[in-house]
């Protein structure tokens, strides 16, 4: 039968390579901090391990202490990798906390003297760093929680529960933890129980992050970096099928007045602004309108696709679209941006996307030869002017 000393033992060889692991992926891939975080979590329950076998060497409560002290860090540093994956703050204080008030209690001279104790104070503190885990990975806010967040945080919930029963039984003893060659206790049996559960929660932080890390690949590849709408190249894939929408699509080209000027006089930076401005009062008009969407497409020049809508009301929401724009400043005593607007109607002809996309942008021409900030239908003039 094993013995605590071997289930340590053992605990410590599986931690060190999963330690090793991580420290190398993170050496290797600098920007993936929640490696970080994982290999320091591993590291401080290896660490753990070593001062809890120190304890025929070193003074009992000093080895005790950094032991508890080290497996407390294990649950603070994996909190700081699971705020990282859910790409939310992870202030100091958080990570040290529990360490704080593990180091806080040991100052009291009765707990110096009461093991048993002591591990209640540790436990409650790794417990309540699984339960706060556990809230983090099941918000609400996660509209479609994926299976390894349920996995994971039914995970957490068991190892806080078994932690808590054993809080609970190391209060009823005076002696809370067994000799190293005894045979399997519950403290042995616990820490077996702790480290299988802790390789997969591990495993399921980083199956979390590699989705994470796809999003944001798949993001990179769909979206505009600045103003955030669709690129050129997510709109073609997107708008090619919905441009055949059997009661025909329209589609509006726009493009900001005099945006050369703007770099020009007020510079690059004052550019960035108007792009960043302009792009979010598309999404204002726009983002009422069911099926509708936007993109850049290139420089100062943006897209709108309205499958199975009319000309009507195409140029209803390009109506919106200029007002709002005519309402930006790009910088302060800079004059009000305007936008020129070519669009195009398929009706119930199943024009092709190249074909709505060319007339929409020969009445785009049309809007800036007569004048700009002016909306120009492919076929005739829809407005002699925007202006108020």
């Amino acid at each position: 039968m094993l013995d605590g000393a071997t289930l340590l033992i053992a605990s410590m060889a599986v931690q060190f390579v999963m330690a090793l692991y991580f420290w190398t992926l993170w050496l290797s891939r600098r920007d993936q901090r929640v490696h970080l975080w994982i290999a320091a979590s591993i590291t401080a329950g290896v660490l753990g391990c070593g001062c809890y076998m120190l304890r025929g060497v070193a003074p009992e409560p000093l080895a005790m202490w950094a032991a508890q002290l080290c497996f407390v860090q294990v649950f603070a540093f994996l909190w700081g990798g699971v705020r990282l994956v859910h790409a939310r703050p992870r202030p100091a204080w958080i990570v040290w906390s529990g360490a704080a008030v593990l180091s806080a209690s040991c100052l009291i001279p009765a707990l110096v003297a009461a093991e048993a104790l002591r591990n209640v104070v540790a436990t409650l503190a790794f417990s309540s760093y699984g339960l706060a885990m556990t809230g983090d990975l099941l918000r609400r806010r996660h509209a479609r929680t994926a299976p390894t967040r349920w996995l994971t945080g039914g995970l957490l919930l068991l190892v806080a529960a078994a932690s808590l029963a054993f809080a609970a039984d190391a209060g009823r003893h005076s002696v809370a933890v067994a000799s190293l060659v005894s045979v399997p206790s519950l403290p042995a049996l616990w820490l077996l129980f702790h480290t299988t559960i802790y390789v997969t929660l591990v495993l399921s932080l980083t199956t979390l992050e590699l989705g994470n890390e796809a999003q944001r690949q798949r993001e990179a590849a769909t979206t505009d970096s600045l103003t955030g709408l669709l690129n050129r190249r997510a709109f073609m894939e997107r708008a090619t099928p919905a441009a055949g929408h059997p009661r025909g699509a329209t589609l509006l080209m726009l493009d900001i007045d005099h945006f050369k000027q703007v770099n020009d006089l007020w510079g690059h930076s004052a550019g960035d602004r108007a792009l960043v401005l302009f792009a979010g009062a598309l999404l204002d008009a726009t983002g009422g309108v069911l099926g509708a969407f936007a993109a850049r497409i290139g420089g100062e020049e943006f897209a709108v696709l309205l499958p199975g809508r009319s000309r009507d009301e195409a140029a209803a929401l390009g109506l919106r679209i200029a007002a709002r724009v005519r309402e930006l400043r790009h910088t302060p005593g800079a004059t009000r941006m305007t936008v020129s607007i070519g669009l195009a109607e398929s009706g119930t002809a199943m024009a092709t996307l190249d074909e709505l996309l060319s007339g929409a942008d020969r009445a785009l021409y049309r809007a800036k030869r007569g004048g700009r900030d002016r909306l120009e239908q492919d076929s005739a003039p829809f407005a002699p002017s925007l202006a108020a």
